[in-house]
């Protein structure tokens, strides 16, 4: 046991600090600081007026807070969407490009459990990630404290159900780089998977059920904006609830994601442990 786990330890060191020195993940935090610095500009300069917008959007904000509220919501859109472009960089490549630079012959031939092999890379691709949203969330409410004066409870919830969301989307990457051996059919398959597919199925659902299907992963991660305001863009949307998502709600897209993430790697680590190199 304590064998597995210092082999797990050192595994996942060795792949977080390749990971943390890759050209990737300084492209991710550079495109994170610089939208960062585009939404700081949006923030100063129509901060007051965010509602105001909202509304012509159809969106009425009830209250006080609602210039605080829509600013929250847009901040924490783009929050969400930063662990699926990082998953792209860590996560496609994670498995086949160990097939595609031969690297394979050697590290399946040392005396480590594939499953300690993968599991420490998945734990360093999602450590990564998450490094980049801290820094984003970080400037979100460090900014959002400089103009308002308060911090809103939902920035926790936000925070801790887009980790929870980078488990999931990482472990959907893994899954997709199993099944490839060249990196640019792993990158093309997340992208056309998650940005087509995923988004084409919700229309289709929409289109013939006239219900949002929630139970996809482009559709649960949107709990992670919906605590602000409970708005999302879909076919379906004809009145947008200005109120914040329920509890019920939160622990519904909690429960799928973390679906996602258990089934996705636990499938990968099969596929894993099968894997030929030839």
């Amino acid at each position: 046991m304590f064998k597995r786990a210092s082999l797990l330890k050192d595994t996942y060191v060795y792949y977080f600090r390749n990971y943390y020195r890759s050209k990737s993940f300084y492209l991710m935090f550079l495109m994170a600081i610089l939208v960062s610095i585009l939404l700081i500009y949006l923030s100063f300069r129509y901060q007051s007026q965010l509602s105001t917008f909202a509304s012509r959007a159809g969106l009425d904000i009830i209250g006080p807070n609602g210039d605080e509220l829509v600013l929250a919501y847009l901040w924490t859109f783009i929050l969400s969407l930063l662990p699926v472009f990082a998953s792209v960089f860590f996560g496609s490549p994670a498995i086949s490009s160990e097939i595609e630079n031969k690297t394979a012959f050697h590290i399946f031939t040392l005396p480590i459990p594939r499953s300690i092999l993968l599991t420490g890379k998945y734990l360093a691709a999602v450590t990564v990630t998450s490094l980049i949203v801290v820094t984003f969330t970080v400037i979100e409410i460090a900014t959002f404290q400089y103009i308002y004066g308060i911090i809103l409870i939902q920035f926790l919830y936000s925070f801790l159900l887009t980790i929870l969301f980078i488990f999931s989307i990482s472990g959907v990457t893994f899954l997709i780089s199993s099944l490839f051996n060249k990196n640019t059919y792993a990158y093309i398959s997340v992208l056309l998977i998650y940005l087509l597919i995923f988004n084409a199925g919700t229309i289709i659902i929409e289109l013939l059920y006239k219900v949002t299907p929630y139970y996809l992963l482009n559709e649960a991660e949107t709990i992670v904006y919906r605590v602000f305001l409970n708005f999302s863009f879909g076919i379906t949307t004809t009145v947008p609830s200005s109120l914040s998502a329920s509890t019920h709600e939160i622990i519904a897209s909690s429960l799928i994601l973390a679906l996602y993430a258990i089934i996705s790697f636990g499938i990968t680590l099969i596929l894993f442990e099968r894997k030929e190199v030839k």
